[in-house]
């Protein structure tokens, strides 16, 4: 857990610096995907924010949280940056080989040059907090962590590119080779984007592995055992425009496992329901919406996989956003 909490520290500090500083083809044709893959996460950050229901709802208050941070801001005026225009996609990987081979590439249009004077004025006058190095010809900025987890690695594989890992090594080699010995993608993953549409504005894949096959078998329900050798992958998407689509795929070797599956997920919608019953007693407009939508859950079953769906209308989102107020 401290590993990933570093990297999405990482990631932060070095978009502070940077921003705030059909289908499987989408993530198949970006370069920087390892071959090894076994998660890939995609933020198609430009759809995301230029959404109805974001610009409604989302986009001012990230405006004034940005301008609020003052170092950051004047960070951002320096290096030129925008980041609700210069940043287009956000792309997280997790390849085979332990915690380090977590990747993060932000795709945008960036001046790494006066990235690198404003990070270079940074580092001076935070000592601790950011360190400036080259490494095989590769500028790498180490992102410290004022407690005690790991640091973050960032370059510049060019102007379009950033990438984000917590292995000194792994970023300079992936910066070094251009993402062109990332090799073609292993078959799992690739059957498991094929079920992608990839035009959402949030889309993810994962493969089950013999890691993730070993907890299952050690978890105290027998149900987890007997089907872990059977799970394959899971992938879904949401899709923000005015409303949010929701849409959940357990992908298993077979239809007898994966009636299985849905079983044991059906058997949590009872407590969904009566957590919002109290939500009910509660706030009755407000438990009555959270009831809506445990009632919108679509849980289905066909070829070998498990689909969860769920619709959250924008007559709905204005209702609990008008609560809010």
């Amino acid at each position: 857990m401290s590993s990933c909490k570093t990297w999405l520290k990482a990631l932060g500090l070095t978009l502070a610096l940077v921003c705030a500083a059909a289908p499987s083809r989408a993530v198949d044709q970006d370069k920087f995907v390892p071959g090894d893959a076994e998660m890939v996460l995609v933020v198609n950050v430009r759809q995301l924010l230029g959404s109805p229901l974001v610009k409604k709802y989302g986009l001012e208050q990230m405006k004034e949280a940005l301008k609020s941070n003052d170092q950051a801001q004047r960070m951002l005026n320096a290096a030129g940056l925008d980041p609700f225009t210069d940043v287009d996609r956000v792309i997280m990987t997790k390849a085979s080989g332990g915690n380090d081979r977590v990747l993060v590439v932000v795709r945008g249009r960036f001046d790494p040059e006066k990235v690198h004077t404003a990070a270079t004025d940074f580092a001076e006058k935070n000592p601790g907090e950011l360190k400036i190095t080259t490494e095989e010809g590769v500028r790498v900025y180490e992102l410290k962590a004022k407690d005690k987890d790991k640091p973050g690695f960032a370059a510049f594989a060019d102007k379009s590119t950033l990438v984000v890992s917590p292995s000194k090594e792994y970023t300079v080699e992936t910066v070094k080779n251009g993402g062109k010995e990332s090799g073609k993608l292993n078959k799992k993953m690739a059957t498991a984007l094929e079920k992608l549409g990839g035009n959402e504005s949030v889309w993810w894949a994962v493969v089950v592995t013999g890691e993730m096959r070993k907890a299952l078998h050690k978890n105290p329900n027998p149900q987890a055992g007997e089907l872990a050798d059977k799970l394959e992958a899971i992938t879904g998407s949401v899709d923000v425009t005015r409303d949010v689509k929701v849409n959940v795929q357990i992908h298993t070797a077979d239809d007898e496992t994966a009636a299985k599956v849905k079983e044991v997920i059906n058997q949590f919608k009872p407590i969904l329901t009566a957590l919002a019953a109290q939500a009910a007693a509660k706030n009755e407009e407000a438990g009555t919406a959270v009831e809506d939508l445990v009632k919108g859950i679509k849980l289905t079953s066909s070829q070998g996989t498990v689909t969860l769906r769920l619709d959250v209308p924008a007559t709905l989102i204005d209702k609990l956003a008008e609560k809010q107020k």
